[in-house]
């Protein structure tokens, strides 16, 4: 008997196959709020936007203290209320730093949040990337007249067989219910890697499938979806170990104005590869898909579980590196071979 697969609140819960429906597909996600950020963010709109002393210099001509360059760019408030001044909304960004409210997007951050694993669970799974019509079978299209299901993205699915049709891979996700492979980011259990004890705790990023797993010695303990360097920007490959943890931080870069990023107060950060790292990204919700400058973009809440499970065992400070007695966390990034048809 296969099983239709769901977590809530990283409880497993199981149903027969046999009763998957419509309505179970087409659930939408709850709508929350994001709890676990220490600040609220926005984004600059504009290129070259005042940023003045005082809220009231802009009406009386007192020239700003700096002016905003061209690039992607986020700021945190100070307070997420802003000031009236004359009719006109100002935040406050830093000491001494207000910005015109109408310059300012607000950030609407990612409520996903990845799964922990039960220990008896042993059968493969994946989150819908996309919303996707289900197929009666492998390499069928959907039968439009008869209203096929829609699976709609983030939803978490049981992997029950694949299949290869005319070098696509598809895979069955119910009784009659099947997806194409690459609408899928699959968790594919690995072996620990070599150097790897067999009780210590290690993390793999999958960078074929988007996804991450933290594992316990040879338990799979928890898994989500990541988004890594894209293209431009490809995520460094490796074994490696954390190397330093800090709560919050400022992160820039970019070879010129067209490429300049900038984003402030980036919470839950794990440095495993000099300023590559595992991190929080309150900026998209684009996770399991490639959308980073090179280090792996986390959503909030998963950031926050991975940064208290993972050593160095962080203090009260913000910055905490590994040392002999409290080594790093191991990572392992890879690039598994791309399925047929992915």
């Amino acid at each position: 008997m296969g099983f239709v697969f769901s977590f809530q609140a990283g409880l497993c819960r199981a149903e027969t196959e046999d009763e998957l429906t419509e309505k179970q597909f087409v659930c939408p996600l709850p709508e929350t709020t994001t709890d676990v950020l220490p600040m609220t963010y926005a984004q600059v709109k504009e290129d070259a936007v005042p940023v003045y002393a005082r809220p009231q210099d802009e009406s009386v001509g007192i020239p700003p203290v700096r002016v905003t360059r061209k690039g992607f760019i986020w700021v945190s408030l100070s307070d997420p209320r802003p000031v009236m001044v004359g009719g006109q909304g100002w935040y406050k960004i830093n000491e001494r730093e207000y910005m015109r409210a109408d310059k300012l997007r607000l950030a609407k951050p990612s409520n996903f949040q990845g799964v922990m694993v039960p220990r008896d669970f042993n059968k493969r799974f994946a989150w819908m990337i996309f919303h996707t019509r289900v197929s009666p079978g492998p390499g069928v299209p959907p039968v439009e007249e008869e209203d096929p299901a829609v699976v709609p993205a983030r939803s978490l699915v049981i992997i029950h067989e694949i299949r290869e049709v005319d070098k696509r891979k598809w895979c069955r996700i119910g009784t009659g219910a099947w997806v194409p492979y690459g609408r899928l980011a699959m968790v594919i259990k690995s072996s620990r890697p070599e150097g790897v004890g067999a009780s210590e705790r290690w993390i793999e990023v999958n960078l074929t499938e988007q996804t991450l797993s933290a594992y316990e010695g040879d338990q799979l303990v928890f898994a989500t979806l990541v988004s890594s360097g894209d293209e431009r920007f490809p995520t460094i490959q490796g074994l490696f170990r954390i190397w330093a943890k800090v709560k919050i931080g400022k992160m820039s870069g970019g070879e010129d104005d067209s490429d300049y990023y900038y984003v402030d107060n980036v919470p839950w950060n794990m440095y495993f590869y000099k300023s590559y790292g595992l991190h929080t990204s309150y900026w998209h919700d684009y996770f399991g898909l490639p959308n980073s400058h090179g280090c792996v973009n986390l959503a909030p809440k998963d950031a926050l579980w991975l940064f208290e499970w993972t050593s160095p065992k962080s203090n009260k400070r913000n910055w905490q590196e590994a040392t002999r007695s409290d080594p790093g966390t191991w990572v392992w990034v890879h690039e598994p071979p791309v399925a047929m048809g992915k």
